[in-house]
């Protein structure tokens, strides 16, 4: 698969807009989506954030895509993905992912777990990353086994730009008598997560930044409140199958939640059990 992207005005992507005679997307759940059409072997896909910079991704198998946009500019930002092998349905994500470019994402780990921390981690992804990360096959925590994210999570937070906030079992209890519901530390974390990347990184405002959503957008920054980053924000469920820095996330946080857990029953000396059950019950009880 080839992308090529690149950025411009409003007037400019007005004009390219009705060059291919497209509606502009008007979704309250897709605020910086501009429109979308396909043209031949073509995707044409185009984004903007708050600042109105807006940002028109080609996409096809061949070079057609490159050949298209270079009608509107020479100033092109090139992605080659070689296509994945169908060998099982695992495989099959890279094509889903909707995003090749600059991007920051989030995703937590924890909230179902009785004993665990809530893990949050954002990471920042570049096109040169791409490559790495299917190297490595990296998609939804969830989707991979518990032993080879211990393996590849060293690998990742080496390679990657990523910041980790993590909040023990403890710690929420007291955020609870704090009237601090779930969703409300969530969004918190989420958003500490991401100013903290940025800062370290020195990351530009302009970036865009997909959210794994566990609640509805005007919800998330109602509990953030003051001190929301300024970036544009993009909320998805399941987001970690379509952009590959909330994939890189979610295994970078299962990762550190598996090693937070294993310290935990090195702590203790018993086996701890995940979740919320009969079993973990048992062990609290003791």
């Amino acid at each position: 698969m080839i992308y090529a992207r690149f950025k411009t005005d409003l007037a400019r992507a007005e004009t390219i807009r009705e060059f291919y005679h497209a509606q502009e997307i008007q979704d309250e759940k897709k605020p910086y989506e501009y429109f979308f059409v396909k043209k031949n072997q073509v995707i044409i896909h185009a984004y903007k954030n708050k600042k109105e910079i807006y940002t028109i991704v080609f996409q096809s198998e061949d070079d057609s895509a490159i050949e298209e946009a270079n009608q509107f500019s020479n100033e092109l930002t090139i992605t080659h993905q070689e296509n994945v092998k169908k060998d099982n349905l695992q495989d099959a994500y890279f094509d889903s992912w909707e995003d090749f470019g600059k991007q920051i994402g989030s995703d937590e780990v924890g909230v179902g777990d009785f004993f665990g921390p809530l893990v949050v981690c954002a990471t920042y992804i570049e096109p040169k990353d791409i490559d790495f990360l299917e190297k490595y096959q990296v998609n939804d925590s969830k989707k991979m086994k518990d032993p080879y994210i211990l393996s590849i999570g060293p690998v990742l937070k080496r390679r990657l730009k990523n910041y980790v906030i993590m909040l023990s079992a403890d710690k929420l209890s007291r955020l609870k008598e704090e009237n601090f519901n779930i969703h409300k530390a969530m969004a918190k974390c989420h958003n500490l997560a991401q100013k903290g990347l940025m800062e370290k990184y020195q990351i530009p405002e302009e970036t865009i930044v997909y959210i794994d959503q566990f609640a509805p957008e005007e919800e998330y920054k109602r509990l953030v409140q003051d001190d929301l980053i300024s970036n544009p924000l993009y909320f998805r469920t399941r987001a970690e199958s379509y952009f590959p820095s909330v994939a890189a996330s979610s295994v970078i946080a299962r990762y550190t939640f598996l090693k937070e857990w294993q310290r935990m029953e090195e702590d203790l000396h018993t086996p701890i059990p995940k979740g919320a059950s009969s079993q973990v019950d048992k062990v609290y009880g003791r």
